[in-house]
């Protein structure tokens, strides 16, 4: 068996130029890290001073998001009361979510007041065809 580390040190001898690109790569690495290192701390600091200020603003979204998600139970909590007093003779499903989709998808006869039971006499309009042309007329 051969040794990778005689394979690698031989290759290193025949190319040197790959010794000296690998050690300005760790070099690059290195200032990065060293300029990145700084600027997430100081970031991370100004990031600890905005949060109490900005900490009412936050609350007052997160209450707003809970008023819109209690809005949404209710009227889902609404949907399926309806669906469970109107569907008495359908099995009701196990899931809620089973519930509004055959809610949504049974097909319920509409009110006797829906729509108007006159009949209004419209206009009819007669077809007016267009003119053919002189030019139309010849390369046809």
């Amino acid at each position: 068996m051969v040794n990778r580390q005689v394979i690698l040190n031989g290759f290193m001898s025949q190319t040197p130029w790959v010794k000296l690109m690998l050690d300005y790569l760790y070099l690059i690495c290195l200032l990065c890290l060293t300029i990145s290192v700084p600027i997430l701390v100081r970031g991370c600091v100004q990031l600890n001073e905005s949060i109490p200020q900005n900490g009412s603003h936050i609350s007052d979204r997160i209450d707003k998001v809970a008023e819109l998600l209690d809005e949404m139970a209710d009227l889902m909590n609404n949907a399926i009361q309806f669906t469970e007093e109107t569907s008495a003779l359908t099995p009701s499903s196990s899931s809620p979510i089973m519930t509004l989709l055959n809610a949504f998808m049974t097909k319920t006869p509409s009110p006797p007041e829906h729509g108007s039971k006159t009949q209004t006499e419209r206009e009819i309009y007669e077809i007016i065809e267009p003119q053919t042309t002189q030019t139309e007329s010849e390369s046809s």
